[in-house]
């Protein structure tokens, strides 16, 4: 699981993700699409281990 830190303060998590020119894309478990999140806004995306700490 990863946890994408938005700069307004907003933590958004997801099954998987993917890096593209402008930001990221987050996907849930099942593999749909859950949000697009530029650049501008996103701190970064985390690693969440299994007893919820992030690794980044």
């Amino acid at each position: 699981m990863y946890k994408a830190q938005i700069s307004d303060g907003e933590q958004i998590e997801c099954e998987d993700y993917e890096v593209g020119d402008n930001g990221v894309e987050l996907y849930d478990a099942d593999g749909e699409f859950m949000a697009f999140v530029p650049f501008t806004h996103l701190l970064y995306v985390g690693n969440v281990t299994e007893n919820g700490q992030m690794v980044w």
